[in-house]
């Protein structure tokens, strides 16, 4: 996996920037029913912790938001994947489903209020770092167009940025020639034993419904 680095001007900022990276083997497929039905239960969970209050009431996500405020982003504008994910369920709609892999992302954003980003591996040129979008950056998002990157917390490669806890590139997604991802936990203002709560859901997920079967 390559080597990942955050930029110093986090620390000016005054809030906690946890990021957990992981690297798995992946086989993508279509969600199966299993993963269908953690999904709707994981959805449920979600509405019952909630008790009818808005997605931005959860802790963490408030977290996030306040972290994307600082970095000079309106999370009322941008708000951090994970949110708009559980704002998606409380309106009673379901999740879009994608494929197990990028499924499986949306459910660990979904129980967890952490946004994550899910890069293909192979589309990753040198080592990753953490920033802040710069004036007059942006990158073609995933079914969104042009995403303006000024004030959002960035990660990029050699090549350039390829990821956000708003919404992902279009270059380092996920297709179903992927056959290693680099799955990244964007735990920025948030508590540290969180993001590691968080890590081995993804884990447990990751590994029982996007592992390459052994036939």
């Amino acid at each position: 996996m390559p080597s990942f680095s955050i930029d110093p001007k986090y620390q000016e900022l005054g809030f906690p920037v946890h990021v957990g990276t992981l690297d798995y083997d992946v086989a993508v497929r279509p969600s199966p029913p299993a993963l269908v039905h953690s999904i709707e239960d994981g959805s449920e969970m979600r509405l019952q912790e909630l008790l009818g209050e808005a997605a931005s009431s959860d802790p963490v996500i408030q977290g996030v938001r306040g972290a994307f405020k600082l970095c000079g982003k309106d999370p009322s504008r941008y708000r951090p994947s994970s949110e708009s994910l559980t704002r998606r369920v409380i309106s009673g709609k379901e999740l879009y489903q994608v494929n197990n892999v990028v499924d499986s992302g949306n459910l660990i954003s979904l129980m967890t209020g952490i946004p994550v980003g899910i890069y293909d591996s192979a589309k990753i040129e040198g080592d990753m770092f953490l920033s802040i979008g710069k004036a007059g950056e942006s990158y073609e998002g995933i079914g969104r167009g042009k995403i303006n990157l000024e004030g959002l917390p960035t990660l990029g490669d050699n090549k350039g940025p390829f990821g956000t806890p708003f919404s992902d590139s279009a270059r380092t997604a996920v297709t179903d020639d992927t056959s290693h991802i680099i799955f990244v936990l964007y735990g920025l203002n948030v508590d540290i034993a969180h993001v590691e709560a968080a890590a081995e859901i993804a884990d447990t997920l990751l590994i029982r419904f996007c592992a390459p079967s052994d036939d």
